[in-house]
């Protein structure tokens, strides 16, 4: 009976969460979630210059100049 209860302890003991991986795991989620609002912002977005182009179009053919 005391190799049987020494084998569930063992088994018990390797299921046992890894709390350091889980707060490793949440803190990378936090911080992508913080990266990927950050850049959705107006701030982070920055200012877009304007560009002319102009679209031409020669013997069925497709040139875009800017």
């Amino acid at each position: 009976m005391g190799n049987l209860q020494q084998n569930l302890q063992q088994i018990a003991q390797r299921h046992r969460p890894d709390r350091r991986r889980d707060m490793i795991f949440v803190a990378a989620a936090l911080l992508l979630t913080a990266l990927s609002i950050g850049s959705l912002t107006s701030k982070g977005v920055g200012s877009v210059s304007a560009h002319e182009w102009t679209l031409t179009v020669l013997e069925g053919k497709l040139e875009v100049n800017r």
